[in-house]
């Protein structure tokens, strides 16, 4: 009676398991460092920010007002451009890969922030460094990965239009607003307001720009991109005299810009077959 005999797996039939296996623990891992940095991320919100996101409401009041002085504007748009920010980081936290145009977008808002912040030496750095650090690691390991850089497979000419018209006047905004930041005796420059505001300029249109060219969650980023500029826009026409302000005029204009970019971007979702309002890539070949 013969006795039964093993067969050992050939290395060439193993190497595709252990290659498949590999890839399936490097993404394990990849997964488990993109959500322990929006962890981190939330922690440092909570612990530093909580106070400031009250003045998005609070700010209006004269009690607050009164307390926050000249410097009222500025922190009620640095509570703007920073919620703009962890709502767009914080979006990753539930289906990401659907939410690829908002991840671009909050990067390079705390790209613009801590460029500014380091390069004129103003602010809180010791703040604004780790959002900028942690944001990174969350764009290096999101789970889209290459699909990080592929747009959708339509785009809008109408929100592109309106990106663009927009981007001239925030651009002047946003240069006008670092120039003002090498002041060493004006308060506003040396507590990063200026730097802020920048930001605040710049949100649009890296969210904007992500979402008229159908980015994955483009719809979102439609949205964020309008946020600030409507509060802007309030700001700007309730608050003329205070240090940032455009006044009354830029502020409406502000305001009717984020209602068109909004009405634009959801009509486009129910009626793609407008080509104005999306119109697919041309294909190669």
């Amino acid at each position: 009676m013969s006795s039964p005999t093993t067969s050992t797996p050939s290395p060439e039939s193993t190497a595709p398991e252990r290659g498949t296996e590999r890839r399936s623990n490097l993404q394990m891992v990849r997964l488990a460092v993109f959500y322990l940095a929006l962890v981190a991320a939330a922690a440092m919100t909570v612990l530093f920010l909580g106070e400031l996101f009250l003045l998005l409401a609070l700010g209006w009041t004269a009690g607050a007002g009164a307390e926050l002085g000249i410097h009222r504007l500025h922190v009620m748009g640095i509570a703007a451009v920073v919620l703009t920010f962890v709502l767009g980081l914080f979006a990753q936290a539930y289906r990401p890969k659907r939410r690829v145009a908002a991840m671009w977008g909050s990067f390079l808002v705390i790209l613009v922030v801590t460029a500014g912040t380091l390069g004129f030496g103003v602010g809180r750095p010791e703040e604004v460094v780790p959002f900028f650090v942690l944001t990174g690691v969350a764009l290096l390991t999101h789970p889209a990965g290459r699909g990080l850089f592929r747009r959708g497979e339509s785009y809008s000419p109408a929100l592109l239009a309106l990106v663009a018209v927009a981007a001239v006047p925030l651009l002047a905004f946003a240069v006008n607003q670092f120039s003002l930041s090498g002041s060493a005796t004006d308060p506003h420059a040396v507590d990063s307001h200026y730097v802020m505001m920048a930001g605040l300029a710049v949100a649009p249109i890296a969210y904007g720009a992500f979402a008229a060219f159908g980015f994955a969650g483009w719809r979102l980023a439609a949205w964020l991109a309008a946020l600030p500029m409507a509060y802007y826009g309030a700001m700007s026409i309730a608050f003329p005299l205070q240090s940032g302000s455009t006044g009354a005029m830029w502020g409406v204009a502000a305001i009717l810009w984020a209602v068109a970019f909004v009405v634009v971007a959801e009509y486009a979702r129910v009626t793609p077959e407008n080509t104005t309002l999306r119109r697919e890539f041309a294909r190669a070949g």
